[in-house]
C-alpha cells in the first residue's frame, strides 16, 4: 500500500489524472508475490507452550492485572469411526487383503486401528493393532467371515465399520472327479522304457506323447476340463485312428462386446463362460479363464482378442467301438449308476486333439476424455490396423511407430496368457500397443517347439446295446444344470457392468469410496452402500457358479431367480440384493471456458470468468475415477472427477476448479483470470475443455437371465 501510494503522488505530480490509475488493479492472487512491512512475532520454543497456557496473552488487556491468560487443554476425546472397510481375496489363497478408510484421530494419545475378524456362529478375534491402513492376513480355508475395524486413542474408541460375510477359500466337492483345463495338461514323464543303459533313465515325452495323454480321455462338459484318465480298453498307441500335419500360423482379432462373446472368443467351454474378478477374487482355473475373468468393461467399451495360434498336427481317435469301453465302466452304465460313471467317465470324451502353440491378448482402449461409444469406435479402428498390419505375419517398425502415433494420448488395459512354446504362464500385462505388437512378434518367430494340446473336439459315449436307445445322458438333468450354471453366468457379466466402478482393485480404494458415498445408501436389513451390495452379489455368485459346476454341490444347485435359491451366507433370497444394485448409465457434462485479455496501456491488466455446467438429474453422481489434466502449458490443479483439457494457456494469474453439489445437482465449476501486460504488451489467454463424466442411476431394471 505504501509502495502504491508514492505512485498515485508522483502521478499527481506530474499532472497524470489520479481517476486513471483508480481502475488499476494489482494482483493479489497466490501466483504473484507482494510483501508487507516486516513485523516483529514472539516466538515459542518447541515443547515449551505449557509454559504460556493454551492461549496467548493477546486475549487480554495488557493493564489489566487480573485477567487470567490460561485455558484449561481441551478434553480428550476418541477417534471418528471409519467410513468402511473392504475385502479382497484371491482364488485358491487364504489371504484376505483388508484396506479401511481414514479416521479423524480425536484429541488424546495412543491412537491406532484395531481390526477383527467375526466367524459367522462363531468367535471374534482381533487380528490386527497398529496405524496402518490396510494388512494382508491368513485367514485359513473353508470359513465364513466378516471383518470390522474401528479407531481408538487413550479417551476410548469408535464404534465398528464392518464388511458383509465371506465366504473365505471355499473348498467344493466334485463327487471325487478329478479335472483341469485342456491347456494346463502336463502329462508326467516316463520311465526308460527298453532303453540302453548308456542312455537317459528318462524318456522326453514328443508331441505324440502329449496327444494320446489326453486323446479319449473323459471330459466334463459343465467345466470345460479333461478327466485324468480313460475309459476305454484301447490305451496308448491303439487308441489313435489318424494323425494330420496342419502347420498353419495365424494372427486373429476380434473386438466383443458382450462377456459371451468373449468367451466365445477365448474359446472357452465352461457353460456360462466362468467367473469375473470382483475385489481380487475369481473362480481361477485356466490361463484363458483366468483371462476372461480378468477383463473388464466389456459391455460399456469393447475389448478386442488378440491372438497368434500355431497349429501343427491333429490327432484323431478311433470309432467308440474299436475303443471299447471297458466293463467295469459299462457296467456303471448298465446298473444305473449314472453319477459314479460321470465321476469316472465325464460326459463325453476327447474325440480330437490339436497340438500346437498359441497367445492370447484382451485389448480394452482407454480414454479419460472419451465416451463409451468414443472408446468403441476407436477400438474398431485399432482392431482394423492390427489386421492390416498383421497381413504379411509381421508387424513393421514403421508399423509399430505409426500406431503409436495415431494412439498417443490413449492408455490400453492388455492382457494375456501363452500356452506352449514354454511352460504355462501366469497373465502376462503391458502398457502399449508396440509392445503387444514385439511380444507377438516374438511369439510367432520363436523356434520354441514345446508343443502342447491346445484344441480339442468331444464326442457322446454310445450307450451300451443291452440298454438300447441312443446316446446316454449320464445324468439325467445334465441340460438342467447346464442351463442353470449358464443363467449364474449371465447374471455375473450384468452384475459386473453395474459394480465394475465399485471394484477397489481395480478403479482404487479412495475413489470407491468418494463413488459409494455419492451413491448413497439402500435399505436391505439396514443402510448399505452399492459397494456393500455389490461385494455381498459377487460373493454369492461365486458360489451359485461352483454349486453348479461341482457335481457333489448339486443339492445346492439352483436358478437364481428360483424362489428356493436363498442366500446362505448374507441371508436374503438369491436375487435380492441384485435388484438393489442401480443400473449405471453413462453420463457427461461438458462446457469450455476460453478467456482472453489483450495489453493495456498501464498494466499489469487483468480479466476473469467462471463457467458452471451441471448434471441434467439429480440422481447422476460423477465418476471418479476419471482424473486427469491434460495440457501442455499451464497446468492446473486436478479434481477428483473432473477432466481438463487445456488447449492454450499464457500469463495466467489463477484456474479454480471444483465438483459442488449445492443445488441438488452435482456441478463443474471453472474459474480463470488471465492478465495482459502494460505497455500494449502481451495479452493472455486461457482455454479448457472441462468435463465431468458420470453414472445416473436407474433402479428397477431387471436383468436378462
Amino acid at each position: 500500500m505504501i509502495k502504491k501510494n508514492k505512485i498515485l503522488l508522483l502521478l499527481g505530480c506530474i499532472g497524470f489524472p489520479l481517476a486513471a490509475y483508480a481502475d488499476i488493479i494489482i494482483p493479489s492472487d497466490s501466483t504473484t508475490q507482494f510483501y508487507e512491512d516486516n513485523a516483529q512475532f514472539n516466538t515459542v520454543a518447541p515443547s515449551s507452550e505449557s509454559g504460556w497456557g493454551w492461549s496467548s496473552a493477546a486475549f487480554c488487556d495488557p493493564y489489566d492485572t487480573g485477567c487470567d491468560t490460561t485455558v484449561a487443554p481441551p478434553v480428550d476425546t476418541p477417534p471418528a469411526k471409519p467410513q468402511r472397510i473392504a475385502v479382497s481375496r484371491t482364488a485358491g489363497s487364504p489371504t484376505v487383503k483388508l484396506n479401511w478408510a481414514a479416521a479423524s484421530q480425536g484429541v488424546g494419545s495412543n491412537f491406532r486401528y484395531e481390526v477383527y475378524q467375526q466367524l459367522k456362529n462363531g468367535a471374534n478375534s482381533k487380528i490386527y493393532s497398529g496405524t496402518g491402513r490396510s494388512i494382508n492376513y491368513n485367514a485359513g480355508s473353508d470359513k465364513t467371515a466378516k471383518y470390522q475395524v474401528k479407531a481408538c486413542n487413550s479417551a476410548g474408541c469408535s464404534a465398528l465399520s464392518e464388511s458383509g460375510y465371506f465366504a473365505i477359500n471355499t473348498t467344493y466337492n466334485n463327487g471325487g472327479a478329478t479335472t483341469m483345463p485342456l491347456e494346463s495338461y502336463q502329462p508326467p514323464q516316463v520311465a526308460n522304457l527298453g532303453k540302453s543303459s548308456a542312455t537317459s533313465d528318462v524318456y522326453t515325452l514328443t508331441e505324440t506323447d502329449t496327444a494320446l495323454s489326453v486323446l479319449g480321455n473323459g471330459f466334463d462338459a459343465i467345466k470345460g476340463e479333461v478327466f485324468g484318465n480313460t475309459c476305454w480298453s484301447s490305451a496308448g498307441a491303439d487308441k489313435l485312428d489318424t494323425v494330420q500335419n496342419i502347420n498353419e500360423q495365424k494372427y486373429s482379432f476380434r473386438q466383443v462386446d458382450s462377456y459371451e462373446s468373449l468367451a466365445t472368443s477365448l474359446e472357452l467351454k465352461r457353460s456360462g463362460g466362468g467367473s469375473l474378478s470382483f475385489g481380487g477374487f475369481s473362480i481361477g482355473g485356466s490361463g484363458s479363464s483366468s483371462l476372461y475373468s480378468e477383463t473388464s468393461k466389456v459391455t460399456e467399451s469393447s475389448v478386442i482378442v488378440a491372438s497368434f495360434v500355431d497349429k501343427r498336427k491333429k490327432f484323431q481317435a478311433k470309432q467308440a467301438y474299436e475303443l471299447s469301453m471297458a466293463p467295469q465302466y459299462t457296467n456303471l452304465l448298465t446298473s444305473g449308476q449314472k453319477l459314479e460313471f460321470r465321476k469316472a467317465c465325464g460326459d463325453t470324451f476327447i474325440d480330437t486333439v490339436t497340438t500346437g502353440r498359441k497367445i492370447l491378448f484382451t485389448i480394452r482402449v482407454e480414454s479419460v476424455s472419451s465416451s463409451y461409444s468414443e472408446i468403441k469406435n476407436k477400438t474398431l479402428e485399432l482392431k482394423a490396423s492390427l489386421d492390416q498390419y498383421s497381413a504379411d505375419g509381421n508387424f513393421s517398425s514403421s508399423e509399430k511407430s505409426a500406431l503409436e502415433q495415431e494412439y498417443r494420448g490413449y492408455t490400453f488395459e492388455i492382457i494375456g496368457t501363452q500356452t506352449g512354446g514354454s511352460s504355462p504362464s501366469n497373465l502376462l500385462r503391458l502398457n502399449s500397443i508396440t509392445e503387444l505388437m514385439t511380444v507377438l512378434n516374438n511369439f510367432a518367430d520363436s523356434t520354441n517347439d514345446d508343443l502342447v494340446a491346445i484344441a480339442s473336439t468331444e464326442r457322446d459315449y454310445p450307450i451300451p446295446s443291452s440298454m438300447g436307445g441312443s446316446h446316454f445322458s449320464v445324468f439325467t438333468n445334465y441340460p438342467v444344470y447346464r442351463d442353470i450354471l449358464t443363467a449364474w453366468g449371465r447374471l455375473d457379466s450384468q452384475v459386473e457392468q453395474r459394480c465394475w466402478m465399485l471394484n477397489s482393485d481395480k478403479v482404487g480404494f479412495d475413489v470407491v469410496g468418494r463413488i459409494a458415498a455419492a451413491m448413497g445408501m439402500k435399505f436391505f436389513e439396514g443402510n448399505v452402500s452399492q459397494e456393500h451390495l455389490c461385494s455381498a452379489t459377487k460373493d454369492m455368485i461365486d458360489r451359485g457358479i461352483n454349486y453348479c459346476a461341482n457335481q457333489g454341490e448339486w443339492n445346492k444347485c439352483a436358478l437364481p431367480t428360483a424362489s428356493a435359491c436363498i442366500d446362505s451366507i448374507n441371508q436374503g433370497q438369491c436375487m435380492q440384493r441384485p435388484q438393489l444394485i442401480s443400473f449405471k448409465q453413462f453420463a457427461l457434462a461438458e462446457r469450455r471456458l476460453d478467456l482472453a485479455r489483450g495489453g493495456c496501456a498501464i498494466g499489469p491488466c487483468k480479466k476473469s470468468a467462471t463457467i458452471q455446467q451441471c448434471f441434467a438429474t439429480a440422481d447422476t453422481v460423477p465418476d471418479y475415477s476419471r482424473n486427469k489434466v491434460i495440457s501442455n502449458s499451464y497446468v492446473p490443479t486436478s479434481v477428483p472427477g473432473l477432466v481438463v483439457t487445456v488447449d492454450r494457456a499464457w500469463q495466467v494469474n489463477y484456474v479454480r476448479n471444483s465438483i459442488s453439489n449445492g443445488s441438488g445437482k452435482y456441478c463443474l465449476g471453472s474459474s480463470a483470470e488471465v492478465y495482459g501486460k502494460g505497455g500494449w504488451g502481451s495479452g493472455g489467454r486461457y482455454e479448457s475443455n472441462n468435463q465431468m463424466f458420470g453414472f445416473k442411476l436407474i433402479d428397477n431394471i431387471n436383468y436378462a437371465l
